[in-house]
């Protein structure tokens, strides 16, 4: 009945804990090996000339944290357990090979309420439930296979004190090999069980992922025959050792340093929805769209972004200007022959020449007549035939060049202020 309702509680536990985990801050897993002594608590080894009572036993875990209070911890013990005693009655001795596999549950004594998390130096306690495995071994004949018989006198031969040849009989040294399987005679008993873990230690952090545990654990078992005699309580034993341990992965430098990392990683300085470690548009203006990377869209692809573009459905491969507009390249290159000519008017007679002031310059021309009088390509300019080409005149060239009139060219107009020079 016990073993029936213990079968569901292991998997209990385990589903217990794993909710526990999805529900809890990610900490840094952590794998401890120790090694340490047993000591065994039952039948055998009661009364004062008891011995054999320490054994080696290696420790292994694998142990993860669930915030700042709570924990849990997957471990194995392996090792032996043991204990002689010796009485005019009772010579009896066992040893035997355990395997303890279990869960437990972890408390920190640093908390930040009890004791501070970046504490060198911090208790915690352990409970849990786990499954064990045993065989007693008894040392019941020396190395020429020869059975201790037990003498009132305290020594050891190789015939009982009451044998008719006991007088015969030589006296035989233990060899401490427990080379024998102990049976009970009554109870075929089975060889493993369940248990139940408590410890208490306290944890040595060398820095940020590396450490020791110094630990007493007490395992209380639910069988009386670890040591193959059921006269009472179920036997029980106590593991004292010291591990080691490391955290795989990076340290929690929230904890470090006291600067709450995740926040930090995630800040979004603009408010646009993407982390600034993410964001290639820092400084998004409030209530702009984005894309993925934090930059504003830019629906017609034309380098202005759509809350900018007063011309949001620009044609694909049209230049545009600052306002996303499409370019007129024909009114561009109109300014420019404009530009090129209003600059070589300025640099021959000012900005603002007068009629004086050009007819000054050609008082010294005469009149002249003739189809020669001017040079077949200027004739057009000269509007009133007189062989003079005039400011006046040259003004009403250039603007017919800009209004479509005629046959100009920027560089013809260029060459009739130089003729007009010239006169």
């Amino acid at each position: 009945m016990m073993r029936t309702k213990l079968s569901w509680m292991i998997p209990a536990c385990f589903t217990g804990l794993i909710a526990v985990a999805q529900t809890a801050p990610k900490e840094l897993p952590l794998v401890s090996f120790g090694y340490g002594l047993t000591q065994f608590h039952g039948d055998v080894g009661n009364t004062n000339k008891s011995g054999g009572a320490f054994r080696t036993s290696l420790r292994f875990g694998v142990e993860q944290r669930f915030g700042n209070m709570f924990g849990a911890e997957l471990f194995g013990n392996y090792g032996k357990v043991s204990k002689s005693e010796r009485s005019l009655t009772l010579n009896r001795n066992f040893e035997s090979q355990v395997l303890f596999v279990g869960l437990n549950g972890v408390f920190y004594f640093d908390n930040d309420v009890i004791m501070k998390r970046d504490a060198q130096f911090a208790p915690y306690i352990s409970a849990g439930f786990g499954w064990m495995s045993f065989d007693p071994h008894g040392d019941l004949k020396d190395k020429r296979d020869s059975t201790y018989n037990y003498w009132s006198d305290g020594s050891i031969h190789s015939r009982a004190e009451n044998d008719p040849l006991a007088s015969t009989s030589t006296i035989l040294h233990r060899d401490y090999t427990f080379e024998s399987q102990l049976k009970d005679s009554a109870t075929n008993y089975s060889r493993s069980t369940f248990g139940i873990p408590l410890s208490v230690g306290f944890r040595w952090k060398f820095g940020p992922n590396a450490g020791a545990n110094i630990q007493a654990s007490y395992f209380l078992t639910f069988t009386d025959y670890i040591d193959n005699v059921k006269d009472g309580g179920n036997d029980s034993w106590m593991w004292y050792g010291v591990s080691v341990y490391y955290k795989f992965g990076h340290p929690d430098r929230e904890k470090e340093t006291g600067v709450d990392v995740n926040a930090m990683m995630n800040e979004d300085y603009d408010k646009d929805g993407i982390a600034d470690k993410d964001d290639n548009c820092q400084g998004t203006p409030t209530g702009v769209k984005v894309d993925n990377h934090g930059c504003p869209l830019d629906d017609d692809k034309d380098g202005v972004a759509d809350y900018l573009d007063k011309e949001p459905n620009t044609k694909k491969g049209n230049k545009v200007d600052e306002n996303g507009v499409s370019l007129d390249y024909k009114k561009i290159g109109n300014d420019a022959e404009r530009d090129s000519i209003n600059n070589s008017q300025k640099s021959q007679f000012g900005e603002n020449p007068s009629h004086e002031t050009l007819q000054q310059g050609n008082a010294d021309v005469k009149a002249k007549s003739g189809a020669d009088c001017i040079p077949e390509e200027f004739r057009s300019a000269d509007g009133n035939k007189d062989c003079v080409i005039t400011a006046d005149e040259i003004n009403t060239v250039i603007d017919n060049f800009f209004d479509g009139v005629g046959n100009w060219t920027a560089d013809g107009i260029n060459r009739l202020i130089d003729f007009f020079f010239d006169q």
